[in-house]
């Protein structure tokens, strides 16, 4: 399920979802986390920018999940 969200990339707001198991492990490993709950990832036609639900710009440079293959 998706819900709008202000995206810092976009500069707009745009439906975010949470992430699927998959992108959890990507991002886990990404960050050295053990946890990544909190991150929700921008729907938005090519942009795919992360950001917690509290914070739009979580980090200095955007990261962004790789498109699915």
């Amino acid at each position: 399920m998706s819900k709008p969200e202000y995206c810092w990339t976009c500069d707009a707001d745009e439906p975010h979802r949470k992430l699927s198991d998959a992108e959890q492990a990507w991002l886990k490993h990404r960050l050295g986390r053990a946890s990544v709950n909190e991150f929700l990832v921008c729907l938005a036609p090519d942009c795919r920018n992360l950001r917690t639900g509290s914070n739009k710009k979580p980090f200095p440079e955007a990261i962004r999940l790789p498109k699915p293959s």
